[in-house]
């Protein structure tokens, strides 16, 4: 991830709610802006499991948009 990524990860902008409904997770990240270091108390990262819903071309219908698969 480019550093553009800030140390928290998350922001909630000011609104404590947002907490209560968003998951935040990394599966394998590298670069400036993967550092766990100052992120949010509840970030993690996932197992290779529950990220693989995520990361499969399902997850975004990309069968449908990319054409190279």
């Amino acid at each position: 991830m480019d550093k553009i990524i800030t140390p928290r990860g998350w922001y909630d902008w000011g609104d404590k709610q947002r907490q209560m409904t968003v998951f935040y997770g990394q599966f394998k990240c590298s670069g400036p802006g993967a550092d766990y270091g100052g992120r949010v108390s509840w970030a993690r990262e996932l197992t290779k499991q529950e990220a693989e819903p995520f990361i499969s071309l399902s997850f975004i219908d990309g069968h449908q948009w990319l054409t190279s698969f």
